[in-house]
């Protein structure tokens, strides 16, 4: 019996640590995908001297939730840039040019998700200058 409650405490303490480290890793994605973004950013400037606007990919707000989705590989102005992830993702994805809260930059790759469900989405941001942080985590309001 002592066995059993000694498994029941470590259990009790491990569940709550493997359930945020596996939103950690689910989380990951967001900052690898925008770096990746931003590196065929660069790349298409350094041959056609301009960066590309990036509609929203592959969902909008409203419709994130933990669950990975495929990207849309038909849309032009992606396969234009150069850039398409290796699978499903579980965020959504932009680049806007010459942000207006953010002059200071030629372009700003956004990317929001929200992984653990409470509508609570998890933002990071990188820009030509700059690699990917996180920026906010704001509640949906709609």
């Amino acid at each position: 019996m002592i066995v059993v409650a000694i498994i029941g405490i470590l259990a009790a303490i491990a569940v709550p640590s493997f359930m945020d480290m596996q939103l950690k890793a689910k989380r990951a994605e967001l900052p690898g995908a925008v770096d990746g973004i931003k590196t065929a950013q660069l790349s298409y400037d350094a041959s056609f001297d301009t960066y590309l606007e990036l509609s929203l990919q592959p969902r909008v707000d409203a419709d994130l939730d933990k669950n990975a989705v495929p990207w849309n590989l038909t849309a032009a102005d992606w396969r234009s840039a150069g850039w398409a992830p290796d699978g499903a993702l579980r965020g959504n994805y932009q680049v806007g040019l010459s942000p207006i809260d953010h002059p200071e930059h030629a372009i700003l790759i956004t990317a929001r998700a929200d992984l653990d469900g409470d509508d609570a989405l998890s933002e990071y941001t990188a820009s030509e200058s700059y690699n990917a942080t996180i920026t906010e985590v704001r509640k949906l309001l709609y």
